[in-house]
C-alpha cells in the first residue's frame, strides 16, 4: 500500500489505496519515527495513532523516515489553523 501526505491548508491529508483521511493539523500532538522506517503520528481527542512506513509513501519523496517526519513538521509548522491554542503545539520526538 502506498501513502500520500498532502499539506492542505488547517489539515494534512493522506491518501492511500483505499481512500483518504483529513488530519487537523491543531490536532497532532507528537510525531515520531519508531523502529528506524516507521512513522507514527499521534492526535489529540479522539486519541489516535496513525502508523505508516517510510518506504510506502510516495509524497513527500525522502531518503530516511527522519526526513520524512521532519517534511511532516513543516506542513505543521506552516499551518494558520485559526483561534485554537493548540495550534502550532506539536511535539517531535524521536526514538
Amino acid at each position: 500500500m502506498s501513502y500520500q501526505g498532502i499539506d492542505n491548508g488547517a489539515s494534512i491529508r493522506i491518501v492511500d489505496d483505499t481512500g483518504e483521511l483529513l488530519i487537523m493539523k491543531r490536532s497532532i500532538q507528537r510525531i515520531q519515527v519508531v523502529r528506524e522506517d516507521m512513522i507514527e503520528i499521534t492526535t489529540a481527542d479522539p486519541f489516535q495513532n496513525i502508523f505508516f512506513r517510510h518506504k510506502d509513501v510516495t509524497a513527500p519523496v525522502t531518503n530516511l523516515a527522519l526526513l520524512l517526519r521532519e517534511a511532516i513538521n513543516g506542513m505543521i509548522t506552516n499551518c494558520v489553523c485559526g483561534g485554537s491554542s493548540s495550534s502550532g503545539s506539536s511535539s517531535i520526538s524521536e526514538k
